[in-house]
């Protein structure tokens, strides 16, 4: 008879616990390259998406953003060592990390140089201009 009650106790406070909400999944993040500056490139709304540009930090040059549409561009961005390259070489190609984010649904565009933030804009400095299309 004990064990009848604790199993009717156990269904009913079972029973009882409140259903677990599920979140909506999210669409995954883009992961772009330079490459994807040719064309239109498809973005979530409010989902961040992670852009990956060679740089080369110790020559003095780096990325900057010229010109933003419709997005939010997280600003340091984030430079990463590929791990395979020997420790303290100086001049080895890393990777700068830009994170997206578009703020509405519509046209997004963002217009990058690379450059040597002290000196003045030339036309050999190289720019990648991507659009996007935020859903």
């Amino acid at each position: 008879m004990i064990r009848s009650l604790l199993a009717a106790t156990a269904v009913l406070t079972l029973g009882a616990a409140p259903a677990v909400a599920q979140e909506p999944a999210q669409a995954p993040a883009a992961a772009l390259s330079a490459a994807d500056a040719v064309t239109p490139t498809p973005l979530t709304v409010g989902t961040a998406s992670v852009l990956r540009l060679e740089t080369n930090p110790s020559t003095g040059y780096g990325w900057q953003v010229v010109e933003t549409l419709n997005l939010r561009v997280d600003e340091p961005f984030e430079v990463v060592r590929d791990p395979a390259t020997t420790q303290g070489m100086v001049g080895a190609p890393e990777t700068a990390v830009i994170r997206i984010t578009p703020r509405g649904a519509g046209p997004a565009s963002l217009v990058l140089t690379y450059k040597r933030p002290w000196m003045p804009a030339s036309p050999d400095d190289r720019t990648l201009q991507f659009v996007f299309l935020a859903e």
